[in-house]
């Protein structure tokens, strides 16, 4: 581990629509000279009857009428009855030259699709046509940018359209402004993703910091707009009073933990630095440390790789094929975006990959009638397997919906405990250990039932009505597989190596 260090990785949600917009764009491509001419003479002279021009130039009928067509369509002209003269667009032209010939270009009319956001109107890349769910955090725009979208997009492709062809290939090399838009027509509002790190820096401060390749296209404004959302989606909560920490050592005996306590304050710095940066303190054999959510890369991996060894059966007592429990904190900031995405992805994937009923299982906490709203939260990609804990007095959530547990049964499991980060008690930063030992396998087990069984068993979500199952009705139905017999008593499997 090195500073800064993430302990988190939300996924903002930015909203944008899509047009579809004709205009007439001028190409880098020079009228003839005969046209040229045309128009300066037209210049000098003002409106000049139709009959008139064509017997100046020596045309015919159709060829008179072709060359006045051609120069209408590119908007450089108006005919009004019998009557041609220069448009408002051609007169500025020659107006912004100061006195000298302007150069005249031709204009061509183009259907374009493009992709604006709904705070500044910056041209972005069109979003992916995949459906976007509520895993995402929303940010939301105002109902006028919403309500005056398509004049303020007409506006935004007129002056901001260098960038918008910069992102066309076929324009951006043969074309340089907009005559004039003639439609814009809504097609699509959607979000795209903004991926956000929080991370911890070698002061013990929290560094925020916002996808660089969304920061490198967008505004000052676009930038500081999300930034503000960001903090406004922090929850606002007082600072840990130190139970839950408290329980959390005692639960799983962590004198290891016990020592950085000083009162009811964690000396969280000191503890990275000793634990998870220099490794001069240890956990005993068989127990190693975490820091951060456990979707995220380096714990992600961690995870695969054990499960991998136990459903190989590079075990002494051959293959452990087995689901995975995964109990949630009570974090609106947690799961939220890409990581856990590819986690649940990845985990799943793994589980499934015989072809047996081995799953991911995602325990959450959901108050009676606030099913659907978590469900549409982690509604991601390979997850099929969402369980509820309804949190009932007296106990409620586990360490106060601070507890995230997870429970591969005797392999391994996983416990963190989520702290308020300095200076932002909303914004909950993880700690905590990964262990193969029977205690510690069978207080994650019986922790798991105590969530979920008896009364607290909420069933299991519908991702789907089509082809339904019936719910199962108790936690002994909806997950068989934590059904088993402690380990303590028995013959320990070989410990987990302890960190390299």
């Amino acid at each position: 581990m090195r500073f800064p260090s993430e302990f988190n990785r939300v996924t903002f949600g930015l909203p944008v629509e899509t047009f579809r917009v004709d205009a007439y764009i001028a190409l880098e491509e020079r009228l003839p000279v005969v046209t040229e001419f045309v128009l300066r003479l037209l210049h000098i002279c003002g409106a000049v009857n139709i009959s008139a021009f064509r017997n100046y130039f020596g045309f015919t009928d159709s060829e008179a009428l072709a060359v006045l067509d051609s120069l209408v369509r590119q908007g450089l002209l108006e005919v009004l009855e019998e009557d041609v003269q220069l448009s408002r667009f051609a007169i500025e032209r020659f107006e912004e030259s100061g006195g000298d010939h302007p150069r005249f270009s031709k204009v061509e009319l183009r259907s374009d699709t493009v992709t604006f956001d709904l705070i500044s109107f910056t041209p972005l890349r069109h979003p992916a046509n995949e459906a976007i769910t509520d895993n995402p955090l929303k940010l939301e725009t105002s109902d006028e940018s919403i309500s005056e979208s398509a004049e303020r997009a007409r506006m935004a492709y007129r002056q901001r359209f260098p960038e918008v062809a910069a992102l066309r290939g076929d324009l951006r090399d043969r074309s340089f402004g907009v005559y004039s838009v003639e439609d814009v027509e809504s097609r699509r509002r959607t979000y795209i993703p903004i991926p956000v790190s929080f991370a911890l820096d070698s002061d013990g401060q929290v560094q925020r910091q916002i996808d660089q390749t969304f920061e490198r296209v967008a505004p000052p404004e676009l930038v500081q707009f999300v930034n503000e959302q960001v903090t406004a989606a922090i929850p606002r909560t007082i600072a840990l009073g130190g139970s839950e920490l408290e329980e959390f050592i005692d639960t799983f005996d962590l004198p290891l933990l016990r020592q950085y306590l000083q009162g009811k304050k964690f000396d969280l710095f000191r503890y990275l630095t000793e634990v998870h940066v220099t490794r001069a303190v240890r956990y005993p054999v068989g127990i190693e440390a975490v820091f951060g959510n456990l979707y995220l890369q380096e714990n992600r991996e961690r995870i695969v790789a054990r499960i991998k060894e136990r459903r190989l059966g590079h075990r002494r007592h051959g293959p452990l094929l087995t689901s995975l429990a995964w109990l949630t904190p009570d974090d609106l900031l947690w799961g939220r975006g890409d990581a856990f995405s590819q986690t649940v992805l990845g985990f799943s994937t793994l589980l499934r990959g015989d072809g047996g009923a081995d799953n991911l299982h995602v325990l959450s906490y959901a108050e009676q009638g606030q099913e659907q709203a978590v469900l549409s939260r982690f509604r991601v990609q390979g997850l099929t397997e969402l369980h509820f804990s309804r949190p009932l007095p007296p106990d409620g959530m586990l360490m106060g919906g601070r507890l995230e547990l997870m429970l591969y049964p005797a392999g391994f499991m996983a416990a963190v405990i989520h702290l308020p980060s300095p200076g932002n008690p909303g914004l909950w930063m993880p700690i905590g250990f990964l262990s193969a030992t029977p205690k510690h396998l069978d207080l994650a087990q019986k922790l798991l039932r105590k969530a979920m069984g008896g009364r607290r068993y909420g069933r299991k979500a519908r991702f789907s009505v089509k082809g339904a199952e019936a719910s199962p009705m108790t936690f002994e139905d909806g997950l068989p597989f934590l059904n088993y017999c402690g380990l303590v008593g028995r013959k320990h499997d070989e410990a987990e190596p302890e960190e390299s």
